[in-house]
């Protein structure tokens, strides 16, 4: 470990990239809790089953609120100072949804999104200050595995504590325990990599004026913009299997709570290698951009398979889907990452990754409701699956036959 990141020292970065996905998956598995509890969630509210996806949009739109302000907010805290805050923030929030009101779940859904951010932007700025170039695509997807991760921890332990051991308030109590867990080892792990010196205090106007200056980021660069673009078709399909795997498994295929939990911790279980594998063929490429577009396009074909399960659905053949899907929809966010923090101007990489995250979950809040929308007056779920995948589709197509440049040329 002894390469150097951008003119740094060398560092040993092995246990940055541990603890920073560890903080990755716990922040993941608070986040994923409320859909993976979907079914007995919306009943006791009186809900119907779809309106799940009410909750993956609301975390969605607490990320996006981070991403807008969080960062500036934040900007006097070290990165592990602000890991920190996010796993408190959680933590608090899943115990909120012990009350079974539907309008304090909701609440805290946006919360929970709002401490998932710094894992994105806090976690990015650690990775680059420390990782080599040549392995960036691997490593930040090593931490982005984090998420699916923690998705499987959620998937296979939550309905079987919910079913035997204490009820829906005893699962999420479970997670919450384990971000505050996250919330003391973060304050005994010392890293120097997270010795530099933070921005000095921020003013009202630098607050008010850094939603413009973010996102203003991203159009000065036909990389990112690209790159963004890919993110945000990404995350139809992304958004829509996270949101609404495990309900549509047991309303519309008939599985129980645990079996729905078993196969989305099997998706998500793929996808933590998954993610690794296609950081790593993003790095053969020698170019994110490239390999986003044939995620994009595998992603669509996941989707309109998807479709074709139904009640009378072979265990095998869900469950061959399942992987297929945790390869196609979860395994290209540490790619989109890459991409995002090396085309970044210098000493911009938090605000980068803020920014092209932000329009990724204005994706992530938009398409879940839509597509309960389209759901509830289909009266089923293969026509909104087959729609969820022809977004990422079209945006493969485009990518693969517009010409780009290496990483290099990020202009």
């Amino acid at each position: 470990m002894a390469d150097t990141a951008l003119g740094q020292p060398a560092i040993r970065w092995g246990p940055v990239v541990l603890a920073v996905t560890l903080v990755q998956a716990v922040l993941a598995a608070a986040s994923r809790a409320l859909p993976v509890l979907g079914m007995p969630l919306t009943q006791s509210a009186g809900m119907s089953p779809e309106a799940v996806g009410q909750f993956s949009s609301a975390s969605s739109l607490g990320s996006m609120l981070f991403f807008l302000w969080g960062p500036t907010v934040l900007a006097r805290l070290t990165s592990v100072q602000q890991l920190r805050v996010g796993c408190a923030v959680v933590g608090v929030s899943l115990l909120l949804c012990i009350s079974g009101q539907w309008h304090l779940m909701l609440f805290a859904a946006l919360v929970i999104g709002i401490g998932y951010g710094p894992g994105t932007t806090a976690g990015s700025e650690l990775l680059m200050r420390v990782v080599p170039q040549r392995r960036r695509g691997t490593i930040f997807s090593i931490k982005q595995a984090g998420v699916p991760l923690g998705g499987a921890v959620a998937g296979l332990l939550l309905p079987l504590i919910a079913l035997h051991a204490g009820g829906v308030g005893a699962a999420l109590v479970s997670v919450a325990v384990l971000a505050f867990l996250a919330v003391l080892v973060l304050g005994v792990w010392k890293g120097r990599v997270d010795d530099a010196p933070v921005r000095a205090n921020t003013s009202l106007r630098d607050v008010m004026m850094a939603p413009i200056l973010m996102v203003g980021t991203l159009f000065r660069s036909s990389r990112l913009r690209r790159l963004t673009l890919a993110g945000f078709a990404l995350g139809a399909s992304q958004s829509v299997v996270m949101g609404f795997f495990p309900v549509f498994l047991s309303d519309h295929a008939g599985y129980s709570l645990a079996a729905a939990g078993a196969a989305f911790a099997l998706l998500q279980g793929t996808g933590i290698g998954g993610r690794v594998a296609m950081g790593w063929v993003s790095d053969w490429l020698g170019d994110p951009m490239r390999a986003l577009g044939g995620l994009c396009l595998m992603s669509g074909g996941c989707m309109a398979l998807l479709a074709t399960i139904g009640p009378d659905s072979a265990v095998w053949w869900v469950a061959a889907l399942s992987v297929l899907a945790g390869l196609g929809t979860v395994s290209w966010n540490g790619v989109l990452l890459t991409g995002l923090a090396e085309a970044a101007p210098k000493g911009r990489v938090g605000a980068v990754t803020a920014a092209g995250t932000f329009v990724l979950f204005s994706g992530y809040v938009f398409f879940p409701l839509v597509f309960q929308f389209i759901f509830e007056r289909t009266e089923g779920y293969a026509t909104g699956l087959i729609l969820a995948g022809l977004v990422p589709a079209l945006t493969g197509i485009v990518i693969i036959l517009t010409p780009t440049q290496g990483r290099a040329g990020a202009s």
